[in-house]
């Protein structure tokens, strides 16, 4: 059997073939642990979505982060062209809403869009477990500055997008962790977001 999977990042299914990277895997955890926000950069074709995915969320699961336990509900997401659309859909398809509640995917965003603490509400009127932790994975997080030449509205979207990240991983009430990966060469347009 190869133990490549092509292409395509590993996945947590595939965190059995995944190795040589243990010493990443620490240190992403103990910086989780301590920030609650976590940004993977490196090049394109590093590696970054596997390690996150194949490395890191095995370990949370597993019970690495001692202070956070072993429970988590994990939320996957790519921003593409519109980021809360996508978040609200991730959070539905996370189990977090009843996915076939009519138009839960439009009531979501629309929580998420009534603040900078959208998200934080949102998983506050969500179905998860109030034990739970909840991950959000934001991989290829360079997508919000896709239309960066395009409409100012769609710079205010990616930093309210943005805004709702990190108040969310800001708070202490409720436990949200967020990880966001991002290629390295989009370092510099960060620096439009306090």
């Amino acid at each position: 059997m190869n133990p490549f999977p092509g292409l395509r990042p590993f996945l947590f299914d595939d965190s059995h073939l995944f190795f040589g990277r243990d010493a990443q895997i620490t240190e992403l955890a103990s910086r989780l642990r301590r920030n609650r926000f976590l940004a993977v950069v490196g090049t394109s074709g590093s590696g970054k979505s596997s390690l996150v995915r194949a490395g890191l969320l095995p370990e949370l699961l597993g019970g690495t982060m001692a202070s956070a336990g072993s429970h988590w509900e994990t939320a996957t997401m790519r921003p593409g062209g519109d980021a809360l659309t996508n978040l609200a859909r991730s959070l539905v398809e996370a189990n977090l809403y009843d996915p076939d509640e009519p138009d839960i995917t439009s009531q979501v965003r629309a929580t998420l869009t009534r603040s900078g603490l959208g998200l934080i509400e949102a998983v506050r009127q969500s179905d998860k477990d109030p034990a739970a932790n909840l991950l959000l994975v934001v991989d290829q997080f360079e997508e919000i500055f896709r239309f960066r030449d395009s409409a100012d509205a769609t710079d205010e979207q990616a930093a309210f997008f943005v805004n709702l990240l990190l108040e969310a991983s800001a708070q202490s009430e409720l436990p949200i962790y967020i990880i966001i990966t991002m290629r390295s060469d989009f370092l510099g347009d960060c620096s439009r977001f306090p």
